[in-house]
């Protein structure tokens, strides 16, 4: 058997080969031209090759690139800490390299809490049926994803709370009852773990499992509020969310919720190097630190000089250049435009979202709620039409619905999300067009 890279399909199928990227476009070896209209897997947060990044990423790498921080701190990682913890109003960060690190992270800052508060049996956590938070153990056993199925009884069975999930759960009842509903059903499953939870892990907006799904007002703050009856730590997973994707810093700062832990990546990094953090409130690190200090873990690569000298440098473009308020601003247009195409296409059931993350959901028709075919078929479809097009969008993958994710880099214009919309237009367009053609073929 000839060398063979592995994907994550092991087929023949062949991906275009990247070339370069400017601003929010890429072009593939042969020339072709895409619009970067989901920032990849919504990571792009400032666009490609924007000359600040790369400046500061070419100076520290004619320094240093790599100290274990058993060893070695850094000016850059001090300051990314202290400016990542302004933005955020949190006390302090642990550095790691990815989302699923720092869901895991978040993890054991909460047992190291329960432990130094003399509660070492919380060990067990809450999480939404369907969500996604990273590909670790600790990740999956807090997923409802068909990634799940990889590690089959491996993984805990934490994800046990009713999903928010309105377009297909909430029926008749108003927002306001929605919420009651999901906490009701909450608060029985916290009564099941009143003495050794642990801690609660959310998504604040959902992402790759349903595609942007929009809890209901009032439903995160009162999750918050079970926690604290119920002695467990108020987690969220804003790895997709966070720095400014969904309009705030935080995407639960729409809500006026400050969870005790939070989980950061994707955007920090924006694309150029990875690195992501856990962000930890002032009671967390003070029960720690008056039991000893101690944090056990980490990663050989977390913290480095490099990572730390990008994430600095994001951060510094964010602020600068008001990247949150331009992308707040952006949002406007990029909604219009999505919800003109779902008044055009049958195809689209639903449009949700927040701030510059958007989802369209996919069915059969007028009337339907979902698509009828196999799980993943339909978006899969549009993905394809879009990138002939030029347009890259982000398909649904946990295997529950078929929905594209549309969160170009908050530095998009106006002029290319119309460019965005028109691409989706014709993609809709072709996707419909065989559908119907095949139907006529049978």
């Amino acid at each position: 058997m000839p060398t063979q890279l592995i994907t994550s399909t092991l087929t023949d199928s062949t991906l275009p080969l990247i070339d370069r990227a400017d601003g929010v476009w890429l072009w593939d070896t042969e020339g072709n031209r895409y619009l970067d209209g989901s920032s990849g897997a919504v990571v792009t947060l400032i666009g490609h090759r924007h000359p600040h990044v790369l400046a500061a990423m070419a100076a520290q790498l004619d320094r240093v690139t790599f100290t274990h921080r058993g060893a070695f701190d850094s000016a850059a990682l001090e300051e990314l800490a202290t400016r990542l913890c302004a933005l955020t109003g949190f006390a302090g960060a642990w550095f790691v390299n990815s989302g699923s690190e720092a869901t895991e992270a978040a993890m054991q800052f909460a047992l190291h809490y329960h432990g130094a508060n003399g509660q070492p049996q919380r060990q067990w956590f809450l999480s939404h049926r369907l969500g996604y938070h990273g590909n670790t153990l600790g990740g999956l056993s807090l997923s409802g994803h068909v990634r799940r199925h990889a590690v089959r009884d491996l993984a805990h069975v934490f994800n046990t709370l009713s999903t928010p999930y309105a377009y297909r759960d909430a029926g008749s009842l108003s927002e306001d009852e929605y919420a009651q509903r999901l906490l009701a059903e909450a608060r029985a499953q916290f009564e099941l773990h009143r003495e050794d939870l642990a801690g609660v892990v959310v998504e604040p907006v959902g992402g790759a499992t349903l595609g942007t799904t929009v809890p209901p007002r009032g439903y995160l703050r009162g999750l918050q509020e079970l926690c604290r009856e119920y002695g467990g730590l108020f987690i969220t997973d804003e790895v997709m969310t966070g720095l400014g994707r969904t309009g705030r810093p935080l995407a639960a700062d729409h809500w006026g919720v400050t969870p005790d832990l939070v989980a950061v990546g994707k955007g920090l990094g924006a694309g150029y190097f990875p690195i992501a953090a856990t962000l930890a409130s002032t009671h967390v690190l003070s029960t720690i630190r008056d039991a000893g200090g101690t944090v056990s873990g980490g990663h050989t690569y977390a913290g480095n000089p490099l990572a730390a000298a990008t994430g600095l440098a994001v951060l510094e473009v964010i602020e600068d250049e008001d990247v949150i308020g331009r992308g707040r601003r952006a949002s406007e247009v990029l909604e219009q435009g999505l919800r003109r195409l779902a008044a055009r296409h049958a195809v689209v059931g639903d449009v949700r979202g927040l701030g510059m993350m958007w989802s369209l959901e996919l069915v059969d028709g007028p009337g339907a709620r979902a698509f009828s075919g196999p799980q993943g078929q339909l978006s899969r479809e549009l993905f394809a039409a879009a990138m002939d097009e030029g347009l890259v969008c982000y398909p649904t993958t946990g295997g529950v619905n078929d929905a594209v994710t549309i969160a170009p880099p908050l530095t998009i214009t106006d002029e290319e999300i119309e460019m965005l919309v028109n691409s989706l237009d014709r993609a809709l367009t072709r996707t419909a067009l065989a559908r119907t053609t095949r139907g006529a073929g049978r």
